[in-house]
């Protein structure tokens, strides 16, 4: 089982997933990264595999794709599967 999450580390809320009544005004304006921080995380067996954060050469967070995902899977998760191989 694996997953992979967004999560934004400035207090950003994506209106389109959270509805509330304030008493502020709706209309005021936050700056905020234009992607936030694409995560990943898996269970194997009985051992918690991540997190692995998808991100750019220069640390910036990356929108994942199709080739982010591939070089995920062939840099992080089957190296740590062989070093760690699954007791059948």
């Amino acid at each position: 089982m694996s997953d992979e999450a967004h999560f934004d580390l400035n207090d950003y809320v994506n209106k389109q997933n959270c509805r509330f009544w304030g008493s502020e005004n709706p209309r005021a304006t936050h700056q905020h990264q234009l992607h936030p921080s694409s995560v990943w995380g898996g269970v194997m067996a009985n051992r918690v595999i991540g997190p692995y954060f998808f991100q750019n050469e220069d640390g910036t967070p990356e929108t994942i794709s199709e080739t982010s995902y591939i070089t995920m899977i062939e840099n992080f998760l089957m190296p740590m599967a062989e070093q760690n191989p699954l007791k059948i």
